[in-house]
């Protein structure tokens, strides 16, 4: 059996965004969990993409297939261009373009493996077809059908932005998922290395724990894969139409800023900060997300070079601010991870700059201490503060104190240096009063160095 449940013309841009969004209602509707939906709806995306830019627009048809309970969501997407020269070069990943052309069909069969099939004529177009087994728990009757048309009958596209948004919020809640994964497989270790203690007389029970441990680890490697397609979504689907948008309100704002009103000006301002904004929220979560896949190295970092460096690539905000800046560094080397490190102390520094610049005259102390078995840095500032009753959620990922209106940024500074200094098992923490300014505290164990002990 086949039921077509909806169709969509692809004539203009707009389309792709409501072939989009149209896919992850009609996955939503039908039971997909959230990760699905956003591969559903990301895979048919890439190829709607393809049919207008390449194929000269053409249709997406959703369909129902098979009967309970072997049930499919297919989505068959056709074109009306010349067809598809190169196919078996693309398919095989030895196609090279310019344009792009070729990674549309390569990621979307990656995203969906399930069922992925096309053909391809000259001069006749191109027909792509798209399929996703629905989930056993969903059993789709007559009624069920009928129910869902209707739905979709009411179906309304959201604009550029909001897509992104949605796509956004979407992206957080699936690395969210991932890392309770990755805790998973922590707790499992920690429970296998308990169970190693009585391996004689616990063999039997060892074995069923390597078989889980195992069991999980697979389940780790896919999650881990899906995040790195994930990250591909990002930067390929969420930052390319953002540079669109910027760039397209930044010639208006440039070329036909005379031919608009000064609300028509406001407006535009409006979304151009809008799209920084995001870009550098989209920037700041890749960033966190790949701090996961990083193995920290220890080396000799020179300390004080560090931080001079640091400082004299912010120079010209801290001369126009006027910041005084005081350095009590009790040692100049330290053994740890420098990549960390420098997002520890860049994340920290520029948080004392922006929040302190209100100050007269701004003060920012950065002070270190030995202390035996750990190393301390200490970043001080004479800022806004903030209660200590909010101590715990500023480590959180874009979590903000104040407006953004009133200080720039994503959020992320803090919930990125907690993270370093957790894979590093340290521990930082705070202390402020409103008004009063803040400082911030990071521990460090010591490790034993290449050049002998420190």
């Amino acid at each position: 059996m086949s039921r077509t449940i909806a169709r969509v013309e692809i004539c203009y841009l707009q389309d792709i965004i409501e072939v989009r969004k149209l896919a992850r209602l009609i996955a939503e509707t039908l039971g997909f969990e959230k990760a699905e939906q956003t591969r559903i709806s990301t895979a048919v995306s890439e190829i709607a993409r393809n049919v207008l830019q390449y194929g000269q627009g053409g249709e997406a048809e959703f369909l129902i297939n098979g009967q309970v309970p072997e049930q499919w969501l297919a989505i068959i997407l056709r074109d009306r261009g010349q067809g598809i020269a190169n196919l078996n070069d693309i398919l095989e990943g030895s196609y090279s373009s310019q344009t792009g052309m070729g990674l549309g069909i390569v990621g979307s069969r990656r995203l969906l493996p399930e069922y992925f099939h096309i053909e391809t004529q000259a001069h006749q177009g191109t027909v792509v077809t798209l399929g996703r087994r629905l989930p056993l728990s969903v059993l789709i009757t007559q009624i069920d059908l009928k129910k869902i048309t209707e739905t979709l009958a009411t179906f309304r596209a959201q604009s550029p932005l909001e897509e992104i948004r949605t796509e956004n919020h979407e992206l957080l809640a699936t690395l969210k998922l991932l890392h309770q994964r990755e805790q998973e497989l922590s707790y499992a270790n920690q429970e296998l290395l308990e169970t190693n203690v009585g391996i004689i007389q616990l063999y039997s029970d060892l074995e069923l724990k390597t078989q889980r441990l195992e069991q999980i680890e697979q389940v780790l490697r896919a999650r881990n894969k899906d995040l790195k397609e994930f990250a591909y979504t990002v930067s390929h689907d969420l930052r390319a139409p953002l540079r669109g948008i910027t760039g397209y309100g930044q010639e208006l704002m440039r070329k036909h800023k005379t031919g608009l009103t000064e609300r028509g000006q406001f407006c535009l301002s409006q979304i151009i900060v809008a799209t920084f904004n995001l870009d550098s929220l989209i920037k700041d979560l890749l960033d966190f997300a790949r701090l996961d896949a990083d193995t920290p190295t220890f080396e000799d970092i020179n300390l004080l070079s560090l931080i001079q460096t640091l400082l004299e690539d912010r120079s010209l905000i801290i001369t126009e601010q006027s910041i005084d800046i005081t350095l009590d560094i009790e040692f100049s080397v330290l053994q740890t991870w420098e990549c960390g490190l420098v997002q520890v102390l860049t994340n920290l520094v520029d948080n004392a700059i922006k929040y302190s610049r209100q100050a007269k005259p701004p003060c920012i102390r950065i002070q270190t201490e030995d202390l035996g078995e750990n190393w301390r840095l200490v970043i001080r500032d004479n800022g806004i503060g903030f209660d200590m009753k909010y101590h715990e959620l500023i480590y959180g990922l874009f979590n903000r104190l104040q407006h953004q209106d009133e200080f720039e940024g994503t959020g992320a500074g803090l919930a990125i240096v907690k993270k370093v200094v957790d894979k590093l098992n340290g521990r930082i923490w705070a202390e402020s009063q409103p008004g009063l300014g803040t400082a911030f505290y990071v521990e460090l164990p010591k490790v034993e160095s290449k050049q002998g002990s420190l």
